[in-house]
């Protein structure tokens, strides 16, 4: 049962890392000049992905590479379970705690992105 979870967590975080790599393309042209390296655009993704400005589809492919990243180290935590790693259990289960509080937080700013996106009047309403 532990390989069934590794493999679940494994297919998890392939599918994460190619859409973290499609949503880094879409929004690399849109970044600042200082956050377009390598190094850089890691720490900044998550900033900007959730920014207003930033199309709501590529928000919402955000949101579910979040809630997948999720799902993996869940997967990740019951592989270690079952395969009698208490400690990697623990770790695992203690950052799957923090990966769904992130996710939770992620997705409650792009309800509000969306609630605002819904009430906003343009200048041709008023």
């Amino acid at each position: 049962m532990a390989a069934v979870f590794g493999v679940l967590c494994a297919v998890a975080m392939i599918w994460a890392a190619v859409k973290y790599f499609a949503i880094r393309s879409a929004l690399l042209d849109k970044l600042p000049l200082q956050f377009r390296d390598e190094l850089s655009s890691r720490y900044a993704i998550p900033i900007y992905a959730l920014e207003p400005s930033t199309p709501l589809p590529l928000q919402a492919d955000y949101v579910t590479l979040m809630a997948v990243g999720s799902v993996a180290m869940i997967c990740f935590a019951l592989a270690c379970l079952l395969a009698g790693q208490m400690a990697g259990a623990l770790l695992a289960g203690l950052g799957s705690v923090a990966v769904i509080a992130s996710t939770i937080k992620s997705w409650w700013t792009y309800r509000d992105n969306c609630i605002g996106r819904s009430t906003a009047i343009g200048p041709d309403e008023v």
